[in-house]
C-alpha cells in the first residue's frame, strides 16, 4: 500500500469530482469515505495480482484508477451474470432466502455507488452462506455472496423442489422463517442416508438411526474423532460423484462440511440425529 502523501492528491483529485470543480469543501465523514473508497480501488488492484504494482511501477493515481476500472468492471460482470441466473434461482419458500433474491440484490444494483462508496456492501445479507464472507466488503463481498449463492443453487437444484421442501419442512415447521442456510440442512440430511446405507427415496426410520448411533460408537470407541472423520469422507465421496465436473459446486459445499460434521457429530453423541436426518 502506498503512503498516505501519495494518496491525498488521489483523494483531492475523487473530491473535486464529487464535488464539482468549483469547490473542494467536503465534511469529514465524506472525506474519510472517499479516501477509503481510494484505498478499496488500489486493494482491488492489489488483490488481482498486477506485477505493475507490486514492482511499482505505477503511482497511486495510476494504481487508483485501474483499480477502479477492475471494480466497474467487476460490477458489470456481476450485473450480467446476476440478469443471466436469476430466473433459475429458487427460494424454496424460505423468506430470508426469498428477500435477498426479489429485493436485496436488485436494491444493490440500483444503490451501488462504485465510484465514490465502493466499499459500502449495502445490503446486510441476511441470509447466511457456507462460506465466510467477514474479510470482504463492497462488490467484493456481493460477489462472492451471489456466485456462492449460484452454486448452492446448482446443488439443490439436483433434487427438486418438491423434495428440498419435504427436508426443510420436517427440519422445521416454521422453515419460512428459519434464518439458516438451506443447502446445509439438506446436505446434512443426505449424509443421513449415505450413513445408513439408503437411497433418499425413503425417509429414515428409528432403525437407521439406531444403526448411525452404533457407527458412531464404534469409530469413537476406535479413535477420538473418529466418526466426524467417516461423515466427512462419505459426504466428500458423494459430491465428487455426484457433483463432477462442477468443481465449484463441489468447493462451495465442501466449505460448509466442518460445521456441518461437527453438528452431526454432537448430534450423535447426545442421541438426537434425528434433528438433522430429518426426512
Amino acid at each position: 500500500m502506498y503512503e498516505m502523501n501519495e494518496l491525498i492528491p488521489v483523494v483531492a483529485l475523487l473530491t473535486r469530482q464529487y464535488t464539482g470543480i468549483e469547490s473542494s469543501s467536503v465534511t469529514y465523514e465524506k472525506a474519510n469515505q472517499l479516501m477509503e473508497a481510494v484505498i478499496y480501488c488500489i486493494r482491488e488492484l492489489e488483490q488481482s495480482g498486477d506485477d505493475l504494482l507490486t514492482s511499482r511501477q505505477q503511482s497511486a493515481m495510476q494504481a487508483y484508477k485501474t483499480g477502479a476500472q477492475l471494480v466497474r468492471r467487476k460490477t458489470e460482470d456481476l450485473l450480467a451474470f446476476y440478469e443471466r441466473n436469476k430466473q433459475k434461482f429458487s427460494a424454496y419458500g424460505n423468506g430470508y432466502l426469498a428477500d435477498i433474491l426479489q429485493r436485496g440484490l436488485p436494491a444493490f444494483f440500483e444503490n451501488y455507488n462504485e465510484k465514490y462508496d465502493p466499499q459500502n456492501t449495502i445490503l446486510t445479507l441476511d441470509y447466511p452462506l457456507l462460506v465466510d464472507l467477514t474479510a470482504y466488503q463492497g462488490i467484493d463481498c456481493v460477489d462472492l455472496y451471489v456466485r456462492s449463492l449460484a452454486e448452492e443453487q446448482q446443488f439443490l437444484a439436483k433434487y427438486g423442489e418438491e423434495y428440498v421442501q419435504s427436508v426443510l419442512r420436517s427440519y422445521s415447521e416454521d422453515y419460512e422463517e428459519l434464518p439458516e442456510n438451506i443447502a446445509g440442512i439438506v446436505f446434512g440430511n443426505i449424509i443421513g442416508h449415505l450413513l445408513a446405507g439408503r437411497g433418499l427415496s425413503g425417509k429414515l426410520c428409528g432403525t437407521d438411526l439406531q444403526g448411525i448411533y452404533a457407527q458412531y460408537r464404534f469409530c469413537e470407541n476406535e479413535k477420538s474423532g473418529g466418526f466426524r472423520e467417516k461423515v466427512s469422507g462419505l459426504a466428500a465421496a458423494f459430491l465428487t460423484q455426484y457433483y463432477a465436473g462442477a468443481e465449484q459446486t463441489q468447493r462451495y459445499m465442501m466449505a460448509g462440511l466442518p460445521d456441518i460434521c461437527t453438528r452431526i457429530g454432537i448430534a450423535a453423541a447426545h442421541r438426537n440425529l434425528d434433528n438433522i436426518f430429518v426426512f
